[in-house]
């Protein structure tokens, strides 16, 4: 019998982030999945848990062929909708796309061993900063913009800085840790040098540097 995805936490504090991931990977091993089964409840909180679980699948060299497009428009769109202060929604034509369960049931697995080492320094710090509508705003934008440059059709190895970024900044807003939201920050930043150069080289030289 598959583990059931329909009925995930009803909060991201309900268990820790690499449970979560765990109980993911377990649910896709032995089927394709669809968002709609991937993504937790939406209420406003869960937009960074579904923008960090959709970010983690491009943080490591496992290959999803056509899985970008699809999940970075998403990350875009959830994080568009944050720093809008907008309520949670994602268009039913997106969560119906199925996705191939063996594959993300490794990347679920190597989420779950690298949110292991996170929680050791993740926790609430920084309140009145961290916590603040504007950081919202801000973070949600710079997750929007990284959600772009996963989707763009560029070189493989090309989706992990921004991956990264994205996975900084959800952590941050799930824990209101002031320290995550500047780390994230700071790689946003150096996204935006990086996508800079591959604007100014051109994919062709990007592609041969990798």
């Amino acid at each position: 019998m598959s583990a059931d995805l329909s009925s995930p936490p009803p909060s991201p504090q309900a268990a820790r982030l690499s449970a979560e991931f765990c109980r993911l990977a377990a649910a896709c091993r032995t089927r394709a999945v669809t968002l709609r089964d991937l993504l937790p409840s939406m209420s406003p909180r869960d937009q960074a848990l579904s923008t960090l679980i959709l970010s983690s699948c491009f943080m490591h060299p496992i290959p999803l062929p056509g899985v970008s497009n699809l999940c970075g428009l998403v990350i875009a769109w959830v994080g568009s909708r944050m720093a809008l202060r907008l309520a949670p929604w994602v268009p039913a034509r997106w969560q119906d796309r199925p996705i191939p369960g063996p594959s993300l049931e490794r990347v679920f697995l190597a989420g779950a061993r690298i949110m292991r080492m996170l929680e050791k320094v993740a926790r609430p710090r920084g309140r009145a900063v961290s916590a603040h509508p504007w950081t919202l705003v801000l973070s949600g934008s710079a997750i929007a913009v990284c959600g772009l440059c996963i989707a763009a059709p560029l070189p493989p190895g090309t989706n992990v800085p921004p991956a990264a970024a994205a996975v900084l900044l959800s952590i941050g807003i799930l824990e209101h840790d002031l320290l995550f939201l500047a780390a994230g920050g700071a790689a946003f930043g150096l996204n935006l040098v990086f996508f800079a150069a591959v604007i100014k080289l051109g994919v062709g030289g990007v592609a041969a540097l990798f």
